[in-house]
């Protein structure tokens, strides 16, 4: 970030220099558009150079680590945060379709309950083997051997239950089952885990009198009672923390645009808007983009449209391309076909752009070896019968020529589409959904972050 330095040489080129704090503040307010620096932002900068606050002046070099510093771990906050809220997006909207589909099948109660039993203190002398007994209901299930010493078995198991039902968990001592004895015994009411979170808990398995706790249990419970209330307190949950990470992650925008104000035109750094996300379920949501000729949206229906049209032509593909491989390898149409199906696996609703920009140059090369191919191979075929070829043989390739001719020809709409999904979106250097390209193949300071980004 040479800017700095650049910035900085109007105030002195003596970077090595003490100054007084006010002069440095006064000066990097005379280089914000509204004649202002933030003065927490600048006391917490101060701060991180030993001895600035207590003599109140500091050299150029010192100021500028801390502002380079500054703006880099903000950068990297700003983009693992948005990661972290494009994968509870994905989260969330995975919720809201389960929920529509119980919904739409009228399953309401489960009654699931799932228990994991991994390890145990044992707190009694002995050298047999132990195991764990889980009975519920009148199901009753049992853990493998597990030898005495620190004891684990990592073992799930399902039950059907209901609002009555009492889990009994048995610690079964080889040892003791000669004389008779039990390890140790528990009881829990199902009605404990009503909430159908996830409890990780200790359990105190006691002698038979319950007076001596002989060992401790730990096991991992859930209880599905409702499926449809599970869901939607998932998506209440994911919907809270989305809010809060949101919150965090303009907190970070802002202190950022802060920093760079002083040189924003060196560092080229945009406006960047900053919006609380909310999210209710079920409600309509929209993609915001903010450009510097104003707002421009593109509604999520949209959006399905174009991921179910570009799919179905994605499938077409594979399948003229599977009949194509009976005659004809076609090993790089399959590595494209491949990427194509990762991309919609891996990037729900059009995350990034750089995967079609990718798609596309790979469409581009499986397009001229086709259209060479053609070219060398079709002409002894579509034209009068050659006696010099079998007929069999002549057929087969002639075939062969018809269905690569269509091949190219799916290829070029499904290419036009991927150019058409691209140019929908307005101002694709300035988004995040490019910010992957701009991150490989552009500088680092130009990375610009969008909280304006509201699917899910």
């Amino acid at each position: 970030m040479n800017s700095f330095t650049d910035v900085f040489n109007e105030f002195s080129q003596q970077h090595n220099q003490q100054f007084k704090l006010r002069d440095l503040l006064a000066f990097l307010d005379s280089k914000c558009q509204n004649g202002y620096f933030d003065r927490d932002v600048f006391q917490q900068l101060i701060d991180q150079i030993p001895g600035a606050q207590s003599q109140q002046q500091c050299t150029i070099n010192q100021l500028i680590y801390v502002m380079k510093k500054a703006y880099e771990v903000l950068n990297d906050k700003i983009n693992k945060g948005q990661q972290i809220i494009d994968q509870r997006n994905i989260e969330l909207r995975a919720y809201q379709d389960k929920l529509r589909q119980s919904q739409t099948n009228s399953l309401t109660n489960t009654n699931k309950l799932n228990i994991e039993i991994l390890d145990a203190d044992i707190f009694y002398q002995g050298s047999g083997q132990l195991q764990v007994s889980v009975e519920c209901m009148t199901t009753v299930v049992y853990t493998q051997l597990s030898s005495r010493q620190k004891p684990q078995w990592n073992e799930s198991f399902e039950f059907n239950a209901n609002e009555s039902a009492i889990l009994k968990f048995i610690l079964l001592d080889t040892e003791l089952l000669q004389k008779r004895g039990l390890g140790g015994v528990a009881n829990l009411d199902i009605n404990t885990f009503n909430d159908q979170m996830l409890h990780d808990i200790h359990v105190n398995l006691t002698d038979e009198s319950n007076s001596v706790i002989r060992a401790k249990l730990h096991i991992k419970v859930q209880w599905i009672h409702s499926k449809n209330k599970y869901l939607i307190d998932l998506i209440n949950e994911n919907t809270v923390q989305i809010n809060l990470l949101e919150q965090e992650l303009n907190d970070h925008v802002i202190d950022l645009e802060i920093i760079a104000q002083p040189f924003r035109q060196e560092l080229k750094v945009p406006n960047v808007g900053v919006s609380t996300y909310q999210s209710q379920p079920n409600q309509q949501q929209q993609l915001l983009y903010q450009s510097q000729n104003g707002a421009q949206s593109i509604d999520e229906r949209q959006i399905d449209r174009l991921v179910q049209i570009s799919l179905l032509l994605t499938i077409l593909y594979l399948i003229i391309g599977l009949l194509n491989s009976i005659y004809r390898t076609i090993y790089l149409d399959y590595i494209v076909i491949f990427y194509c199906f990762l991309f919609y696996q891996k990037n729900y609703r059009l995350q990034s752009l750089l995967h079609i920009k990718i798609i596309m140059a790979m469409l581009i090369v499986a397009l001229i070896q086709d259209i060479v191919w053609l070219a060398i191979y079709s002409t002894p075929y579509l034209g009068e019968f050659n006696p010099n070829f079998d007929h069999l043989e002549y057929g087969i390739q002639k075939y062969q020529v018809i269905l690569s001719g269509l091949l190219l020809l799916c290829k070029i709409l499904v290419l036009i589409f991927y150019v058409h999904i691209y140019s929908t979106y307005p101002d694709k250097q300035t988004q995040i959904y490019d910010q992957q390209w701009q991150s490989i193949f552009g500088l680092k300071q130009v990375r610009e972050i969008n909280v304006y980004r509201n699917y899910y």
